[in-house]
């Protein structure tokens, strides 16, 4: 019985190996994207670019502490997976 990678990789004309790794890059680039649309979610929720200025607004009071610093928690989180994602590639 033909595998699903033989068969796609058959029919596209490319070695099973290399699909495999276009189908890894592609859910990297897929998950980089992700993380990046979440954290643009937060950027645009507290008006801020940066890490830095989220943490100086929630140090000054000008958000709002709760959810300010889980949102600080999650944006740091999405920073590291982002990396770890990049060295996969």
């Amino acid at each position: 019985m033909e595998t699903l990678t033989a068969s796609l990789s058959q029919k596209l004309g490319i070695s099973e190996t290399e699909l495999i790794y276009k189908g890894v890059l592609a859910f990297i680039q897929s998950e980089i994207r992700l993380a990046e649309s979440e954290i643009a979610d937060i950027r645009d929720r507290y008006g801020v670019f940066s890490l830095e200025e989220l943490y100086k607004a929630i140090q000054d009071g000008s958000v709002v502490e709760h959810p300010a610093w889980e949102d600080y928690i999650v944006w740091k989180n999405k920073l590291a997976h982002i990396a770890f994602m990049n060295r996969q590639r």
